[in-house]
């Protein structure tokens, strides 16, 4: 993992430890549709069930979402054994993470997925 993505998860961590964001696939669409969220994560390992069920309500809500690493690095940034999906509830957090995404690699702008590399 290049230092860039351990900057990503690092502030995942960082705004888990605020209690800014919701782990869980369950956790993760309550966030969603109680438009908590300003940002959905996914690991790349998510069933295609789950995937479509929570970024169909991500997509409602016009919250943007990527695909980032697997469950375990996941899982691992917010103190978990694994986590498929993960929001975080604050704006600036939200920002933070995105922009550290932005350094490794091009982010569209619009909502949708952004793969990343490891």
């Amino acid at each position: 993992m290049c230092d860039s993505l351990k900057k990503v998860y690092n502030l995942i961590g960082l705004a888990h430890r605020a209690g800014k964001v919701s782990a869980g696939t369950m956790a993760a669409k309550t966030s969603l549709q109680r438009k908590r969220a300003y940002l959905l994560i996914m690991s790349k390992d998510i069933s295609e069930n789950s995937r479509d069920m929570i970024a169909s309500t991500s997509e409602k809500q016009k919250i943007p979402w990527i695909v980032l690493g697997d469950k375990y690095e996941l899982g691992t940034s917010v103190g978990k054994a694994y986590r498929v999906a993960v929001t975080v509830n604050d704006a600036g957090m939200a920002k933070a993470i995105v922009d550290a995404l932005e350094a490794v690699g091009e982010v569209e702008k619009s909502m949708g997925v952004v793969e990343w590399s490891k």
